[in-house]
């Protein structure tokens, strides 16, 4: 069985009183477990002596850093597989913005359609076979959801990977993209515990960022995919 690990995490607020005009999920996906643990541990060591020479209190977040802490953070993991999707919040009807289960579930589509992306992108560079048995490892920071719809989004996501979709609006069935069996995990974590959260908390905040101070270049992301909606 092979397995995929993503990390990802939010910045801005989904909400039609948000100041903010875009959303953001980003982070990493990893297929190599000594990959996963090669990034880990580069961006522990990096973190650690951030957080020593700023003598920052806690969990290195993209909150407390200034602009080149960021960017050496954001750096030290440009090789890796990335994705963000993004939102913009003027186009999502006021129906889903106006009502807090709506929202935690339009998240869950959000991070529903960009970790299909990214399974799909693995098959089409034949990195995965699509008839061999698949584990999905799904891992957030405790405070981005609801912890109550974890076996929703458990389910949603292998249905979208294994059963297919039906759109029922448009009468148009989307085919599963993976045959052999699915496994879907996902798990809430404190963040200050693991590092690969922290550093999509770090990729999703230069995302955010990149719209707000309308800096293009910062979205010149290497091996990375987009996804943006509605």
């Amino acid at each position: 069985m092979k397995t995929v690990w993503f990390f990802l995490d939010d910045s801005g607020v989904l909400h039609n009183r948000a100041q903010n005009k875009i959303f953001v999920y980003a982070g990493y996906s990893f297929i190599d477990k000594e990959e996963k643990e090669d990034a880990k541990r580069r961006y522990r060591d990096l973190s650690h002596k951030i957080h020593d020479g700023a003598h920052i209190h806690g969990e290195v977040k993209a909150s407390k850093l200034g602009r080149k802490d960021k960017a050496k953070l954001y750096r030290v993991m440009k090789r890796e597989n990335s994705l963000a999707a993004t939102v913009k919040i003027s186009d999502v009807y006021n129906s889903i913005l106006g009502d807090k289960r709506s929202i935690h579930r339009y998240k869950d589509y959000v991070m529903k359609r960009i970790i299909k992306k990214q399974i799909k992108k693995y098959i089409d560079n034949e990195e995965l076979d699509p008839d061999e048995d698949l584990k999905i490892n799904i891992f957030l920071d405790e405070q981005a959801t609801s912890t109550n719809g974890i076996y929703t989004l458990e389910d949603s996501i292998y249905e979208e990977l294994a059963e297919g979709i039906q759109n029922f609006d448009y009468g148009n069935f989307y085919h599963p993209i993976i045959r052999g069996n699915v496994e879907v995990s996902v798990k809430f974590c404190d963040s200050s515990c693991n590092f690969l959260i922290q550093s999509a908390d770090i990729l999703a905040n230069r995302i955010w960022t990149s719209y707000m101070i309308e800096k293009r270049e910062m979205r010149d992301l290497t091996n990375h995919i987009w996804l943006h909606l509605p």
